[in-house]
């Protein structure tokens, strides 16, 4: 088993640092379809005022010891707009006529583990149908001067196709996909839809992990949940579910698992350190990774690491070299537009 990983992901606002922020929410990849028009959309779904799906950030940190990081405050961004909200703590911007989409769920020791932000409403009519981004940053106290750190999450609005099904990893338990003990786990549920019903009815599963640059079938597990548990998890971990209908494979979809409780994290050093590639601009983003123990900015030892680069399906980008150990891996601009838009990027040590 290797000793650590890392999960990236180069997209067109990150900040890259020694923080690894993830925006993790409880019902896994959000999207929305409607029927109608963008002023009066019918037939949204999933429906987020029935659902409430929420955002929780999460930070790991290779700076301190217990691996989460607790940030002093975190703004939160729709489309760029900062939320703004009452004593209720709903959002009171109004976007496109409508107000209220969002609610802000503070930190809490004890009670709330995570800044989160809960989607009340449907965002087709205030995002005026189009794909939309909320984005977090937080504000990290270090010493007596402050880091700012943001992540940024993906909602794709499109008009529906019908009777399409899809394929959704949500959290089975309160973890967020989080591991932050020695002996937790952490439980994926596969959900299969068809426009706004679940489906029930005749579905078999198969369960992958990532491992040196292929995904490998997770022996066994063949029901609709998967209990996965930190000797699983090197630092983070990357699962994918396909779901079959009557022996038909109906989708398929991805999740990242974080394991705080690691001793080991990758400083992945990204050139250009924004991860940051412009459409049109021949680009490309290129990690350098060292290991280190946690609380430490020292490398550990020398080692080959395997990188990964996957679209948001989990399909591979980099097949032929993705199994091959090295020094260094390079995201490229092909890569962004085969994947059409973000690439993930998973880096393992080779031992």
């Amino acid at each position: 088993m290797s000793e650590a990983s890392s999960v990236r992901q180069v997209v067109f606002l990150r900040k890259g640092s020694v923080y690894m922020p993830f925006l993790q929410s409880n019902m896994g990849d959000l999207y929305q379809e409607y029927q109608g028009t963008a002023d009066n959309p019918t037939n949204i779904s999933p429906d987020f005022s029935t659902l409430t799906p929420m955002l929780s950030y999460i930070i790991t940190s290779s700076l301190v010891a217990a691996g989460l990081v607790v940030p002093n405050s975190v703004k939160w961004y729709f489309n760029d707009t900062e939320l703004t909200f009452g004593s209720d703590k709903v959002s009171t911007n109004s976007f496109n006529g409508e107000t209220g989409h969002f609610q802000s769920i503070p930190y809490q020791a004890g009670v709330q583990n995570y800044f989160a932000l809960k989607i009340m409403k449907n965002l087709v009519k205030a995002s005026g149908g189009a794909a939309c981004n909320i984005k977090a940053e937080a504000t990290i106290a270090v010493g007596n001067t402050s880091d700012k750190v943001q992540a940024v999450y993906n909602i794709p609005i499109t008009v529906g196709v019908g009777n399409s099904k899809r394929v959704t990893i949500m959290a089975g338990d309160n973890k967020f996909f989080t591991l932050t003990d020695k002996g937790d786990s952490c439980i994926l549920k596969a959900v299969a839809w068809i426009g706004s019903d679940q489906l029930t009815a005749n579905l078999t599963y198969k369960w992958y992990s990532l491992q040196s640059g292929t995904w490998s079938v997770i022996g066994g597990q063949t029901g609709q949940t998967l209990s996965v548990n930190n000797d699983m998890v090197d630092t983070t971990g990357q699962f994918k579910v396909e779901v079959y209908q009557d022996g038909n494979l109906i989708g398929m979809d991805v999740q990242t698992v974080i394991d705080a409780s690691d001793p080991f994290d990758i400083l992945p050093n990204p050139n250009p350190e924004n991860e940051t590639i412009e459409q049109g601009s021949g680009g490309s983003v290129t990690y350098t990774p060292i290991l280190v123990k946690r609380g430490s900015t020292t490398k550990f030892k020398d080692m080959k690491f395997f990188f990964v680069f996957t679209d948001s399906a989990g399909n591979i980008l980099n097949p032929d070299t993705a199994k091959v150990a090295s020094y260094s891996g390079t995201v490229t601009e092909a890569m962004c537009e085969q994947a059409s838009g973000n690439v993930s990027v998973i880096i393992t040590t080779e031992e």
